[in-house]
């Protein structure tokens, strides 16, 4: 089809007056996407009349190392970790997701929280570049104790002891722990933040990537794929999981770049 318009520019993470406007429980969570992911797809199908979705939805991460801006993979906790805040108490239940986490934990005192594991968690998580960066740089704290391990995060003993205790069976938040996964010294932690990666809301598009109009017709020759079309990840953060973007970048491309072939 001559004269097709693909709109494949990316969401609206690096505008953070939409990000406050559509997703206000991360608006001023730090964006690890590109700065030039402006939301510019979105605005201009808007202008020419087209639909748009779920534009709170959104990737997050709760596990990016503070301050040094390096993603913690979520290994860490998957393998028997899990997430206190900066007065060394569990706060919520981190098997919900990576995704979910960043909301956790920006909601927080200061807005940051510490990841603690133990040196198997760390033995996992070394096989990821950006963890053996995070060692280097020194964001990781190590310690033989429970009680040493308070001192160098700078949280009160007690009440890291007690999130220690209450990490086991199924705990009060709902999260079971695997006993075969029990955390032992020597122990690590980390302290991180939450951070937005990529939006997934956008124009509403059909299956073949076409851009459609609120009554559902479609606008002629304009298509959308990739953050400027609408994801699959539903309308918040609980909705993603990974390789939902680029389910939507292949996907809707291929679609859209083949339209009318």
């Amino acid at each position: 089809m001559p004269g097709r318009l693909i709109l494949a520019c990316n969401g609206y993470g690096g505008n953070a007056a939409m990000v406050r406007a559509h997703m206000p429980a991360i608006g001023d969570a730090l964006y690890f996407g590109h700065p030039g992911n402006r939301g510019d797809a979105l605005a201009w199908g808007q202008v020419l009349g087209a639909a748009t979705r779920h534009l709170g939805a959104y990737q997050g991460h709760g596990n990016v190392a503070h301050p040094h801006g390096i993603l913690i993979t979520w290994a860490v906790i998957g393998e028997g970790g899990f997430q206190v805040n900066a007065e060394g108490r569990r706060f919520w239940n981190e098997s919900q997701g990576y995704s979910e986490a960043a909301r956790a934990v920006l909601a927080e005192p200061g807005g940051i929280a510490w990841a603690v594991f133990d040196e198997r968690c760390a033995g996992v998580a070394r096989q990821f570049a950006d963890f053996r960066a995070a060692e280097a740089q020194g964001a990781i704290r190590r310690a033989d104790s429970v009680e040493a391990l308070a001192g160098a995060m700078g949280v009160p003993g007690p009440a890291l002891a007690e999130s220690f205790a209450g990490a086991q069976g199924t705990d009060a938040f709902g999260r079971r722990f695997d006993p075969a996964r029990r955390l032992a010294p020597p122990y690590c932690a980390v302290k991180v933040t939450g951070a937005l990666f990529h939006t997934q809301g956008g124009l509403v598009t059909d299956g073949g990537g076409r851009v459609l109009r609120p009554d559902g017709t479609a606008l002629p020759n304009l298509w959308a794929g990739g953050g400027a079309a609408c994801g699959v990840s539903g309308a918040g953060d609980s909705g993603y999981l990974s390789g939902n973007g680029l389910l939507a970048a292949v996907v809707l491309g291929a679609r859209a770049g083949a339209a009318g072939g």
